[in-house]
């Protein structure tokens, strides 16, 4: 058949390479798949966290707060800024021993939400910098 270099290719050295790059094809993705699904088991698959600023109006005014009935540290100089969960918040306030509702905020990721607590009238009130308006107003949330 055909000669090189004094040595004669058959067709069982032919399969005896094609096994040989099938092999070294299969030890070279090897790694390439191990470090593919290493990288995926350590994706971070959470939501993610964003930012709730929460003011009060006047500042010197001292209600009880709750988000997500968890109660707040009184408000420092007026001010607040929460680091929460992604995802639908409810801010709540402390009225004769039962928790009432002022608002929903909408939570989003890397993003702060802005609240003021309006506490000039008797019972306190949410201010919302931006408001989800495609809601009905009982569903309505601030949103960031």
């Amino acid at each position: 058949m055909f000669r090189k270099s004094g040595t004669r290719f058959s067709d069982k050295n032919t399969r005896q390479i094609k096994n040989a790059m099938q092999l070294a094809r299969s030890v070279a993705t090897a790694p390439l798949l191990l470090g593919s699904l290493l990288a995926l088991a350590s994706c971070d698959m959470d939501k993610g966290t964003g930012y709730v600023e929460i003011k009060a109006v006047p500042p010197s005014a001292s209600v009880a707060l709750y988000l997500d009935a968890v109660k707040l540290e009184p408000l420092r100089n007026g001010n607040a800024v929460l680091r929460q969960k992604v995802g639908m918040a409810k801010l709540q306030s402390d009225e004769g021993g039962q928790l009432a509702v002022l608002c929903n905020i909408e939570v989003k990721k890397n993003r702060i939400t802005s609240v003021t607590v309006s506490i000039m009238s008797r019972q306190p009130r949410c201010l919302c910098g931006r408001m989800n308006t495609t809601e009905p107003a009982a569903n309505r949330a601030c949103i960031g």
